[in-house]
């Protein structure tokens, strides 16, 4: 289902894109949405969010079916998988610090630190432009992704265990491409970005451009 995440239309860049997208085919729909804004504000949120989205979609199709698949931006799909990783590793020895204090603690008879619970997510940071692309679908992109479906969030206590997993998927569509993938598989979080429409409508262009130190982990430590 989607959000309800209303913002006033930026009439100008949607009418820029139709103007290009499938050959005309929707040339004149931002007239028409214009004309059916509902007054209500309620009703005027779903229909902006409509718009939205279906703007993202649209632009998703068009931009991912020009996308060339040339060695330099595997790369940066790499770059982008291995960062993912080295932050899933950061999060397994922060774990096992963890543990390794708490225990020290408990040792010297601090009994309230016996049961604990210390929770781990890759999240986006505060810096969320895409290079080269204006605020406002940098903006939509950014507020209309489900984080909390493409980054799992890690628990010291999920399933009874302290081991931090990392959710890897085998490759397929164009990841069959990229034999590092082939080789090693996929991280959870850029399979998200790429291919679950249902979470994330960013391009295989966008993705590109995006910098690893744009992700970053966010820990929560309760007793």
């Amino acid at each position: 289902m989607t959000r309800i995440l209303s913002r006033a239309p930026r009439w100008d860049i949607l009418r820029n894109f139709y103007r290009d997208f499938d050959n005309g085919r929707k040339r004149g729909c931002v007239e028409k949405w214009k004309k059916e804004m509902p007054q209500s504000r309620f009703e005027q949120e779903l229909f902006e969010t409509k718009i939205h989205t279906e703007f993202l979609r649209d632009r998703q199709k068009m931009l991912n079916k020009n996308f060339r698949w040339t060695y330099t931006n595997m790369k940066k799909l790499i770059a982008l998988d291995q960062y993912f990783r080295e932050l899933h590793r950061s999060i397994a020895r922060t774990f096992e610090a963890t543990k390794r204090d708490i225990a020290a603690l408990t040792a010297q008879n601090h009994k309230w630190y016996r049961e604990y619970e210390l929770e781990a997510e890759i999240c986006p940071s505060n810096d969320w432009d895409i290079a080269g692309e204006h605020e406002y679908v940098s903006d939509l992109l950014f507020w209309y992704a489900n984080w909390g479906s493409i980054n799992i969030c890690s628990s010291t206590n999920e399933h009874y265990t302290d081991r931090h997993k990392v959710y890897l998927v085998p490759p397929w569509k164009q990841m069959l491409l990229v034999d590092k993938f082939v080789k090693d598989d996929v991280t959870w979080e850029l399979d998200s970005l790429l291919y679950d429409s249902e979470s994330s409508l960013y391009t295989f262009h966008d993705i590109v451009r995006m910098k690893p130190e744009q992700f970053e982990v966010r820990y929560t430590l309760s007793f």
